[in-house]
């Protein structure tokens, strides 16, 4: 039984040093490079452009599944962004070539800035804030003779103050008066 063993490691030993060599060293990888977005950059916007380079010139680009436009080594494409937190991936691929894989992390903030309203009239300024998702409140000011006798009071004041981050659905306190 010893010898039979023997004899069979041998015969596998000695088919294995007439095969043909095989091919051990990996193919040379594609080049991918992002250029755009930042790596966690945040955007108010709905879409974000994604940009790099890609060698060799010819590959084939995938951003979040879709195929981007290549043209000599550059690529690009326009990606939607959800709300929050997205994580876009991008691959290339090239023949006889090992494909490359990045990604890119954007936020999507769903916060609005509070525009410049001082001097408007409410009305107007409820308006642009209702634009936004915003919800206005007067607050008057002045004196009670500004409640009495007729004449146009304008925004005076803003809170939260103008250029502030909210959140959609806020409420934006409005201080009207007629002379500021």
């Amino acid at each position: 039984m010893r010898a039979l063993v023997l004899l069979l490691a041998a015969g596998l030993l000695v088919a294995g040093c007439g095969d043909e060599p095989r091919a051990t060293a990996n193919p040379p990888r594609v080049t991918l490079k992002l250029t755009t977005p930042d790596d966690g950059g945040t955007t108010f916007e709905d879409r974000v452009e994604v940009r790099g380079t890609v060698s060799p010139a010819d590959s084939a680009v995938l951003i979040a599944g879709e195929s981007a436009e290549v043209d000599a080594g550059e690529f690009h494409a326009e990606v939607p962004l959800d709300p929050g937190a997205n994580i876009i991936d991008v691959s290339a691929s090239s023949t006889g070539r090992r494909p490359a894989t990045d990604a890119v992390r954007v936020t999507r903030d769903m916060r609005v800035r509070i525009p410049e309203l001082v001097g408007l009239e409410f009305d107007q300024a409820a308006d642009a804030l209702g634009k936004l998702g915003l919800k206005a409140v007067e607050e008057q000011g002045g004196s009670w003779l500004d409640r009495v006798i007729p004449g146009i009071s304008r925004v005076c004041a803003v809170d939260p103050v103008e250029g502030t981050l909210v959140d959609r659905r806020s409420t934006v306190t409005l201080l009207t008066q007629r002379d500021c």
